[in-house]
Formats: C-alpha cells, sequence, structure tokens
C-alpha cells in the first residue's frame, strides 16, 4: 500500500519514458484480450516488464491507466478516420456520404472490440470520473479529425459549425454505433446507418 501514497511523476529521461510507454502498451493489450475488470497492475507490470513499484511511480491507480487505456481505443477509434474516408470516397461528395463512412469506420471498430467497447460503456453509467475521460478523449479525437475531411473536400461542404450542433451529431453517431453493438436493430444495420447519415446531414447542413 506504501507505493499507492507516493504521489506520481511525469517522466522526462527517454528510459523513463520508455518504461511508461510500455505500461501503457502492456494494459492496452491486456485489456483487449481480458477485459478492464480482469485485467491486475500485477499482470501489467509483468507484461511491461516493470516492477510494481514501477507502475505506482506513473499511476495513482488502476484508473488512472485505465484513462490511459481510454485514450488509446479512442485514437484506434477515430484515430485515422479522415484519411480512410478521403482515401476511396471521390472527390465531388456531399455530407450524408461522408457521415456514412465515418458511421461505417466507427461499426468496424467497435465491432472489432465489442467486449472492450461494451465495459467502457458500462464503465462510463457507474463511474463519473470515467464518463468524463470517456467524453474528453472522444472530442479530443473527433475534433482532430474532422476538420481534415472538411479540408479535403473544400467549400462543397459547409456544415453548421455551432459546437453544440457538432456535438449532438456526435453524440447521434457514438450512440446509435453502441447501441448496435450492446443491443443490435430489428432491420438491418446498412439501413440504420444509411438513414442515421440522412438524419445527421439534413441537421447539419447550412440553409442559407
Amino acid at each position: 500500500m506504501a507505493n499507492k501514497r507516493k504521489s506520481v511523476r511525469n517522466p522526462v529521461q527517454d528510459r523513463s519514458i520508455a518504461s511508461k510507454e510500455r505500461i501503457i502498451s502492456a494494459a492496452y493489450q491486456l485489456v483487449k484480450k481480458k477485459g478492464y475488470a480482469n485485467t491486475g497492475i500485477r499482470d501489467i507490470a509483468s507484461l511491461a516488464e516493470v516492477s510494481v513499484g514501477t507502475f505506482y511511480m506513473y499511476y495513482k491507480d488502476k484508473n488512472a491507466i485505465g484513462f490511459e487505456v481510454l485514450r488509446k481505443y479512442g485514437e484506434e477509434f477515430y484515430g485515422k478516420l479522415a484519411s480512410e474516408i478521403t482515401s476511396h470516397l471521390p472527390k465531388k461528395v456531399n455530407l450524408t456520404q461522408i457521415i456514412f463512412e465515418i458511421l461505417v469506420r466507427m461499426k468496424k471498430v467497435a465491432l472489432e472490440n465489442t467486449k472492450l467497447h461494451k465495459e467502457f460503456i458500462i464503465l462510463s453509467l457507474s463511474d463519473r470520473s470515467f464518463a468524463a475521460v470517456l467524453k474528453l478523449a472522444e472530442q479530443e479525437r473527433i475534433q482532430a479529425e474532422l476538420p481534415k475531411i472538411m479540408e479535403y473536400f473544400g467549400d462543397q461542404i459547409i456544415p453548421r459549425s455551432k459546437p453544440a450542433a457538432i456535438y449532438l451529431a456526435q453524440r447521434v453517431m457514438d450512440d446509435i454505433t453502441t447501441y448496435m453493438v450492446l443491443q443490435g436493430f430489428s432491420v438491418s444495420d446498412d439501413e440504420i446507418l444509411k438513414e442515421t447519415a440522412l438524419m445527421i446531414s439534413s441537421y447539419l447542413e447550412r440553409k442559407e
């Protein structure tokens, strides 16, 4: 327990930075394989080839490394969104097509990580601090990728830029993807994604 009472620190030396990166990588691998609840600090330290004491140098508890895992999942969930969409869509495209491709990408990653996706959603409902970091990770990634998509397609795509409108659109996309993974729909996923894309684009497109 003494390790837990020490204040955590940010590494500055290359060796320390490498150790922390190994801890993050190990935690992400284990959580994806075993689930968050079944992954212990000793498991993480063992796979990262560091001592448990070294773990507590950088993280005060399991939740702290859980937030790092969440951010890495956010990178995987949204990480190459812009490049993957712009790589195959024609230059002449409408907002509905773009949103549909975003939804397809989100569905693909969520289904590849069903257990992890479900567990994070459950944790976000039961832990306010975890929920706050989940929202922050989502916002960081979508805010990083969305401008790249808009820039690529130029002036032909000019959605409403009001923060509340963008937030609502993102929330709908996240919730549709999550429901698809947790429950499933009585109609085809493809049809749901097409209708969702049409609904969001109709809402976001400027009417001037």
